[in-house]
């Protein structure tokens, strides 16, 4: 069978995101799917270096309407393509099958202000639909957002699978420097990019809680990039509650410090208001990491009984969750052994092969 893969967004270098789940999940096709032929459609160039393995690359036009145009007259010479949605709203006219990746829906999920309304609006009620029209199957990426998907779409139930993501294997980076300073000892700590929908406003809110119902000398580490209105705003909030010194915004962090961060944290902090999977969940899980995160869409779910939920909403709840891992000892090592074992679920290898078999019965 020959199977084509959109490789869009690819990136190599800070790949995070989409990007680094269309990297893994092309790796561990390529890995598993040695009796198929693959073609590897981006727009930009991937290297035999970073995606070994035996495909075809055709190179694409940058530009969202160009792409739209090749893919519209693009040649039938494969059988399947997989693509993450909306990247391909309009589907190639030659009648190739088409299976879609859906991560998560943002536009219903965001307060209106927040800055990412209008990109999230277009691409969920304007390019989804088109793109979800055409699709033989939609795997989404948890239970919620297929339940996302069946209820802001027309979509038959039939059509819309779950395939979980997998996660990155920090592990590998155990004995390479990636040395936390000992000044921030001990921590919690935030993966993620600094925006609206990740909640680190209500991280920051919490922390200030925190400090002041506990007295604690435990600081608050943000890793991800940062910057612009709201950061500004979390600063201040940070600032008027007088721990402004106590938080360090790490920025962009290499594979060896984020294993080291995760490590020796005292507990990952990830309320989100909205997440397609919450893929940090389980990276720190799989770390032996204690997990706080939210009790709604997605994250619950990824992290089932072993992580404390919060209410994303409720700084309070947040903080209370923060002085329970810091106060009692029993707990944290219980969530540490949930943690492992609820880690071993989730896997690229394991999700590969889920798609493998999805192609398989769509042609």
């Amino acid at each position: 069978m020959k199977i084509g893969f959109v490789a869009e967004p690819y990136e190599e270098n800070h790949a995070s995101g989409m990007g680094f789940v269309v990297s893994e999940l092309l790796r561990n096709l390529l890995q598993q799917g040695s009796g198929h032929e693959f073609v590897v459609y981006s727009s930009s160039m991937v290297s035999q270096k970073f995606i070994p393995g035996a495909y075809r690359t055709v190179t694409i036009p940058k530009g969202l309407l160009k792409k739209l145009w090749w893919f519209w007259r693009m040649p039938r010479e494969v059988d399947v393509l997989l693509f993450v949605a909306p990247l391909l709203p309009l589907m190639p006219r030659s009648g190739i099958r088409s299976i879609v990746i859906c991560q998560e829906l943002g536009s219903q999920k965001i307060k209106p202000g927040s800055g990412e309304v209008l990109y999230a609006f277009v691409r969920d009620r304007v390019l989804m639909p088109l793109c979800l029209r055409r699709a033989e199957i939609v795997a989404a990426a948890s239970e919620a957002t297929r339940k996302d998907l069946l209820h802001f779409y027309t979509l038959a139930p039939e059509k819309v699978v779950v395939v979980y993501d997998g996660y990155q294997d920090l592990s590998r980076y155990a004995g390479i420097d990636g040395a936390v300073s000992g000044e921030l000892f001990p921590y919690f700590f935030f993966a993620g990019k600094v925006k609206p929908r990740k909640n680190v406003h209500g991280i920051a809110e919490a922390f200030v809680g925190f400090k002041k119902r506990t007295g604690s000398d435990a600081k608050l580490v943000i890793a991800g990039d940062y910057g612009g209105e709201y950061y500004t705003a979390i600063v201040k909030t940070l600032a008027d509650g007088g721990v402004e010194r106590d938080v360090h915004f790490a920025g962009y962090i290499n594979g060896a410090q984020l294993y080291s961060y995760y490590k020796n944290a005292l507990a990952v902090v990830f309320p989100s208001i909205n997440e397609g999977f919450g893929m940090p969940i389980i990276e720190a899980m799989s770390l032996g990491t204690p997990v706080i995160t939210s009790n709604i869409s997605s994250m619950a779910e990824a992290a089932g009984d072993a992580a404390l939920l919060v209410n994303p909403h409720d700084a309070g709840d947040i903080s209370r969750a923060m002085e329970r891992i810091y106060t009692d000892k029993t707990l944290r090592a219980g969530l540490i052994a949930k943690g492992f074992e609820r880690a071993k679920n989730f896997s690229w290898p394991k999700a590969a092969a889920e798609f493998l078999q999805i192609i398989t019965h769509a042609v």
